[in-house]
């Protein structure tokens, strides 16, 4: 995984930490701890929706109806607990992470420029394809963001980097099907 990545999580995490109340001290702990360690983060991919059989931690921060903290593995499930903590601290497993914000505020812009960089620069990347239909950007953003897929598409054409090629060339896919099934905002 590529250090700016690595670098984006820490400073999407720095943001929510400055702008958002959580509901649990835990989750703060948690943050701080996971943006102050980058072996952690490359474990961390955060999410706009769950995926079952993964290992999810989900954060809620003031104003919704969520659990404060709770972690989903494999075979057991904690919620509101210290020892959600210790889990993380000791344990170096990858973990999805799925923010619950405020239901009365508008959709966080950050969140979806974090998932998208994390498309591209994840090899994880075909785990999280259907995020891309969740974001809500506007005709312009998703107008960036296909020129950009294209130029690298390019790229990796040049570069004779099969692997790339085929990560862009999917993510490229999904956007153009996702305009074929819905709109999007102007």
């Amino acid at each position: 995984m590529s250090e700016t990545l690595v670098q984006s999580k820490a400073t999407f995490i720095e943001y929510l930490l400055f702008r958002y109340t959580f509901k649990s001290r835990i989750s703060v702990w948690i943050l701080n701890l996971l943006k102050s360690s980058p072996d952690l983060l490359q474990q961390v991919h955060f999410i706009d929706e769950p995926i079952a059989q993964h290992n999810t931690l989900e954060l809620a921060t003031s104003n919704t109806e969520q659990p404060a903290i709770k972690l989903t593995l494999s075979d057991s499930q904690l919620v509101n607990s210290n020892k959600i903590f210790n889990y993380i601290a000791q344990h170096h497993q990858a973990i999805d992470i799925k923010i619950y914000f405020d239901t009365t505020l508008d959709r966080e812009p950050k969140l979806d420029d974090l998932l998208i960089q994390q498309l591209l620069q994840s090899p994880y990347y075909a785990v999280y394809m259907h995020d891309i239909y969740s974001m809500p950007l506007s005709k312009q953003s998703e107008s960036s963001i296909v020129a950009h897929l294209r130029d690298n598409i390019d790229l990796s054409l040049q570069m004779q980097d099969r692997a790339l090629f085929y990560q862009l060339s999917q993510i490229l896919n999904t956007f153009e099907l996702r305009n074929m099934n819905s709109p999007s905002k102007d």
